[in-house]
């Protein structure tokens, strides 16, 4: 049977390191290279435990439409971590929380396991060495950055027993400048033996520590059959950044 696992985090005196994701340039000058971004913000621990994952780099930041946030998280440990989860919990200078908001993990590496009634199936993973990265939109909506004081977070993930397959790859990406910001062009090739449905990607552009500064996307019309590619270009993130890191996703069936 699986067991999903809560894991517990402390962002507080994290190592800023390079993503291993990381690879390009996104056309211009990266930031001051912190790993935590406003300056001040108290980001700690939600007690009771720690896993595989370290905090890496964590943005809050105004959106249009509310907070936005974003987070990489590298796995330290020794076994993949699948199907990842991370969640937020926000509080403003009184120390009152402003609400908690929680969101998938962006991985790159895919697993195939089996399941009790002996079918299998296939799993999204960060695989030991791995970054991934999470981005939490529309938090609150009259509540600047400036306002936060404190972030407590968590992440969860499976613990599987899963054999590693060529999954989604993204290649040959690039950055296109734009009046507005930054689009990205690439391709995304299917692996896998089965056909990869509702293909999408997401890029971040990160500064020089790995800290996602924001996120452009895209999402396909058609399904990617196997050893097919699906060549995309994103929307346009307004960050500019030093480097980025792309993440494709689909859904599949065997």
């Amino acid at each position: 049977m699986l067991t999903k696992i809560l894991l517990l985090l402390v962002a507080a005196g994290c190592t800023a390191v390079p993503l291993a994701c990381s690879s390009g340039q996104a056309g211009g000058p990266a930031d001051d290279g912190t790993a935590i971004a406003p300056a001040g913000l108290d980001v700690t621990l939600e007690p009771g435990g720690a896993g595989v994952f370290d905090l890496v780099g964590l943005t809050l930041r105004d959106g249009p439409s509310g907070l936005e946030l974003y987070a990489a998280l590298k796995n330290d440990g020794d076994v993949p971590a699948c199907d990842a989860a991370f969640k937020v919990t926000l509080y403003d200078r009184a120390a009152q929380p402003l609400g908690g908001w929680i969101n998938g993990l962006h991985t790159k590496h895919f697993f195939r396991y089996t399941l009790p009634d002996g079918s299998s199936t296939i799993a999204a993973c960060a695989s030991p060495g791995d970054v991934a990265m999470a981005q939490i939109f529309t938090m609150a909506a009259d509540v600047t950055a400036a306002g936060v004081s404190q972030i407590v977070y968590y992440y969860s993930y499976f613990a599987l027993d899963a054999v590693p397959v060529d999954g989604l790859a993204v290649s040959g990406v690039t950055a296109v400048r734009t009046g507005g910001g930054t689009s990205y062009t690439g391709t995304v090739v299917n692996g896998l033996d089965v056909t990869a449905s509702s293909p999408s990607v997401t890029v971040f552009p990160v500064n020089r520590a790995g800290r996602p500064l924001g996120a452009a996307s895209s999402t396909g019309t058609e399904p990617i059959p196997p050893a097919g590619s699906w060549t995309f270009q994103t929307d346009v993130a307004d960050a500019q950044g030093a480097g980025f890191a792309a993440y494709p996703a689909a859904s599949f069936g065997d």
